[in-house]
């Protein structure tokens, strides 16, 4: 009988995905795939891209193709590394929800229980981080022309800035940070409002490691890259480059050295260095409950936000104004562009990564994304 039940059980899980995906009889219509690698590649060079675009549609690889050179002799591809900047949150998002189905926090839990010293610590929760409504300001990275140091700043009716080394630990460049941005004056009252802050995932990080006892970085290996096969995903700042031979190298006209040699700058909000295949494994990853249960990741996937807001969860962008919802994020750190865009319901995948700016590469994937949909017969909107 037990066994019974357990075939019972597996064959309605089965029923309920791939209703839920829409893709039991959905094919690329006929023509469909060679109207996609038209559109593409034309936009991609009357845009002057550079980078990788990656394309799937129900399991089936629609469009895989790169423009431009991803080092002086390797050319950009689905097969090459790229910072993906913001699309980092996700990750980090993951993770908080899996040791909140462990038990071993809450999201009501107020952030002064793992920084007892921040005076606002009692007023804002880990929810209120996950879905940027904490009112903490928002820190940004730059560096100088030497290369020699890099600049955080935050902007609050005036700017503050620091400073941090690149000759400096991670651990040593996240505490600058972290304690800079506490030291400000909220932007308003914890959960009023949206604002979009790096400050708040890379305090979410900081959770991540107190609360499992692994460094954040070494959680994310061990319960999500290793997991779902994502063989050629790292960090930026500790990657192992016999790993991660094929990696993108950033604007040199822009910048004097690589993003990745400041140690600990986007500590989980925008670290991550990933492959387009790669991301296309993280996203079936959650769809199919291998990172995290279905009502958890209904909480990633709810738009917490106003209508005048932009719609966000937790480390995903939401769309829910077009026939079906679309999770997406954009990122940007010097000199790498990311986008990501994702539709659960008919598994339809778009991520474009890039080395460059040249082209517009959020636009660029903007616009790719709503043909893609108009192929198949899915409307996108509000995904700019």
């Amino acid at each position: 009988m037990k066994k019974r039940r357990r075939i019972l059980s597996f064959l309605l899980a089965l029923t309920l995905f791939f209703g839920l995906s829409g893709c039991q009889e959905s094919r690329v219509p006929n023509g469909g795939k060679n109207k996609i690698e038209r559109y593409f590649r034309s936009c991609m060079d009357d845009r002057g891209f550079s980078g990788a675009v990656y394309a799937v549609y129900c399991g089936e690889t629609v469009f895989d193709g790169g423009a431009g050179m991803a080092t002086e002799s390797l050319k950009n591809g689905s097969e090459v590394a790229y910072g993906v900047a913001s699309v980092t949150k996700q990750f980090t998002a993951a993770v908080i929800l899996q040791l909140y189905e462990q038990g071993r926090l809450d999201l009501s839990d107020p952030i002064g229980k793992f920084f007892p010293d921040y005076r606002y610590g009692k007023a804002i929760t880990v929810r209120h981080l996950l879905c940027q409504r904490s009112g903490i300001p928002d820190y940004m990275v730059d560096m100088d022309t030497t290369g020699k140091q890099v600049i955080i700043s935050v902007t609050e009716g005036g700017t503050a800035y620091a400073v941090v080394d690149v000759k400096n630990t991670a651990e040593e460049n996240q505490k600058i940070i972290r304690d800079f941005f506490l030291s400000r004056e909220l932007l308003f009252e914890p959960g009023a409002a949206f604002d979009y802050s790096d400050s708040n995932y890379a305090l979410l990080a900081e959770i991540v490691s107190q609360v499992s006892g692994l460094r954040y970085h070494e959680y994310v290996r061990q319960h999500i890259f290793e997991p779902l096969g994502m063989a050629h995903s790292a960090f930026i700042d500790d990657f192992d480059r016999q790993q991660l031979a094929a990696v993108a190298q950033t604007d040199r006209d822009e910048f004097a050295i690589d993003y990745y040699t400041v140690k600990g700058a986007e500590y989980g909000c925008g670290d991550i260095l990933t492959t387009p295949r790669d991301l296309y494994r993280w996203y079936r990853g959650l769809m199919d409950g291998k990172v995290i249960g279905e009502a958890s990741y209904q909480l990633m996937t709810t738009n917490y936000s106003a209508p005048s807001e932009l719609g966000y969860g937790f480390g995903q962008m939401i769309s829910d104004r077009g026939d079906s919802k679309a999770v997406y994020h954009y990122g940007y750190i010097p000199s790498y562009y990311s986008a990501v865009i994702y539709v659960p319901a008919h598994d339809l995948f778009l991520t474009v990564l890039s080395n460059h700016g040249d082209g517009d590469p959020h636009k660029l994937a903007s616009d790719l994304a709503v043909y893609f949909g108009s192929v198949i017969g899915v409307t996108l909107v509000d995904i700019e």
